[in-house]
């Protein structure tokens, strides 16, 4: 039997990943189709993960992001906004700063790699 935690946060992920192409989705949403209030979401993520709500839905969406750039061949615009980021620069800022480098580069290191 899982731990309630990892089921929470397995489910959060999930509830996330259904929605990736909504870019109004948001602490909100997430608290509403868990069923708990925004603050009991926060807290319980905050102690599960340390992120905020908001940076726990940023951080599903750069990951789902960096499956799109290892596995296809789409514009890093694209992938942004598929991932649910309506300004692809403030998506590339976000990447980079989480990852060290800008998408583009990222997948770059990808080819060199494989």
């Amino acid at each position: 039997m899982k731990p309630l935690n990892d089921i929470f946060i397995r489910d959060a992920c999930s509830i996330v990943e259904r929605n990736l192409e909504n870019e109004n989705f948001n602490s909100s949403s997430l608290a509403t189709a868990l069923n708990l209030s925004r603050s009991q979401t926060h807290r319980k993520l905050k102690t599960l993960t340390n992120l905020s709500t908001s940076g726990f839905i940023k951080r599903v969406r750069l990951k789902k992001a960096v499956e799109l750039l290892k596995e296809t061949n789409q514009p890093v615009k694209e992938i942004s906004y598929l991932v649910g980021f309506s300004d692809p620069t403030y998506f590339t800022r976000t990447f980079s700063k989480v990852y060290g480098q800008p998408p583009s580069e990222f997948r770059n290191l990808k080819t060199v790699l494989n």
